[in-house]
């Protein structure tokens, strides 16, 4: 039974044994005294126990708004937008969240603080340049005070404008791999190639391609361990730019050299080669991929990458070079070489 508190019996009247209140059907939101009581087969009504205040709540919370917590245009690489709720929430966590981009590529929500119905959800902005809007999901985990969950997904908040500086000068936002290598640079994994650059159509070494493997695999922060007495190859010196990583790469199972009982450091990395590397860093050196179909035009089901090929297109890793081909003897470029790695490790 539920009556308002202007209703005997008086709020602490525990002993209260008059004519039972009416039963009283709540039909709006509000603050009411529950006077528990009972009656029996034979009519007997007993005492009123002790009252307990109650709330109605059947309103479910909304999001009021989503503003920008930082300038706009930003240049940062990470942002805040500010959540409000009709009234106070929980279970609001990073996954209630999603972004709406343009233009803007690898931009995620990387935080979120804040209690109540105020909260402050951090985006890293990405790589490019273009628009970020935050959004609300309503997947029925943020509730208000009485279980009521979200009423509505949000989709209608402020927009970041994202405008970014090139990091390289030889690389503009408009090159088709742009927002890919500097994803790869904001991920710690290049530095370029000398001052300010990053030469995008230099092929790449398999002396680089060991350091940017390896560091795909383990971090950015990722040192290998001292060269020692030898490298394992004959043609990689201790004292070479790259014998560390060089030697790890092979510790890890991920090559055995080009023959011979060498590396061939400074020859160049095929796009075949670059698949059986990607996908043994990836999945382990005991990986091996399903047979081939022939997906690739110029990769009949024979060819010895051919399973490699496939599998690292299944993985939306690639789509080849064009026209149905996946040019499998053509030189990996630095910049091919950063989608690559961006797609392969699922760098932010």
């Amino acid at each position: 039974m539920i009556t308002t508190s202007s209703i005997p019996p008086a709020v602490g009247d525990v002993g209260w044994s008059g004519t039972v209140p009416a039963v009283y059907t709540v039909i709006t939101d509000g603050d009411y005294t529950l006077y528990p009581w009972a009656k029996d087969a034979a009519g007997n009504i007993s005492t009123v126990f002790a009252p307990a205040s109650v709330t109605v709540d059947t309103t479910a919370p909304i999001v009021s708004s989503s503003l920008r917590a930082s300038t706009s245009p930003s240049a940062l690489l990470n942002v805040n937008f500010t959540v409000t709720f009709s009234e106070s929430v929980t279970g609001v966590d990073t996954s209630d969240f999603d972004l709406t981009t343009n233009g803007v590529s690898g931009a995620t929500v990387s935080g979120i603080s804040g209690t109540g119905s105020l909260y402050t959800v951090s985006v890293n902005t990405g790589s490019s340049n273009g628009t970020i809007r935050l959004n609300v999901l309503n997947d029925g985990s943020i509730k208000d005070i009485t279980l009521n969950p979200l009423g509505s997904a949000f989709n209608n908040g402020e927009v970041y404008t994202i405008s970014k500086p090139a990091t390289f000068s030889d690389v503009s936002l408009t090159y088709w791999a742009s927002s890919y290598i500097e994803r790869l640079y904001h991920a710690g994994i290049t530095g370029g190639c000398g001052t300010g650059i990053y030469c995008p159509d230099a092929t790449v070494t398999r002396a680089q391609m060991a350091v940017f493997l390896l560091k795909g695999m383990h971090g950015s922060s990722y040192t290998p361990p001292a060269v020692g007495v030898s490298t394992g190859f004959g043609d990689v010196a201790t004292d070479y730019w790259a014998a560390a990583w060089i030697k790890q790469l092979a510790a890890e199972g991920i090559t055995s050299g080009c023959g011979g009982g060498n590396y061939c450091p400074d020859s160049t990395v095929t796009r075949a080669q670059m698949a059986i590397f990607l996908l043994k860093a990836k999945h382990g050196s005991s990986y091996s991929p399903p047979n081939a179909s022939g997906v690739f035009t110029d990769v009949p089901v024979g060819y010895w990458a051919d399973k490699w090929i496939e599998q690292l297109a299944v993985e939306g890793v690639t789509s080849g070079c064009g026209n149905g081909n996946y040019c499998p003897d053509n030189s990996v470029t630095r910049a091919q070489m950063a989608v690559f790695l961006v797609k392969a490790f699922n760098l932010p």
